[in-house]
């Protein structure tokens, strides 16, 4: 017992304790960067999010446009085809010369 006692050294104490601060310290510079980069990963997945329901809203957008435009262009050429085949009656003789 006398030995541990006599073996007992502060200097190696304090160096232990400086060492067991710093690790601390370290853990808990490690732990703030987890949170920041949580933080930014969560931001990251709303805006991802956001992105894609703009786009989803967008793309919705831009079809009903390309069939409103479809649909009047179809109309339209079938008017078309109605006024030629009217001209080309018109223009037929009937008699065969």
């Amino acid at each position: 017992m006398r030995s541990v006692v006599d073996s007992y050294d502060e200097s190696k104490v304090q160096a232990l304790e400086l060492q067991l601060k710093a690790q601390q310290e370290r853990l808990l510079s490690i732990q703030d960067s987890n949170i920041r980069i949580n933080e930014k990963a969560s931001d990251a997945i709303a805006t991802a999010r956001e992105t894609a329901a703009m786009a989803k809203g967008s793309q919705r957008e831009v079809e009903a446009s390309l069939t409103s435009v479809r649909s009047e262009v179809k109309a339209q050429l079938e008017g078309l085809n109605d006024r030629m085949k009217a001209l080309q009656k018109a223009t037929t003789n009937p008699i065969g010369n």
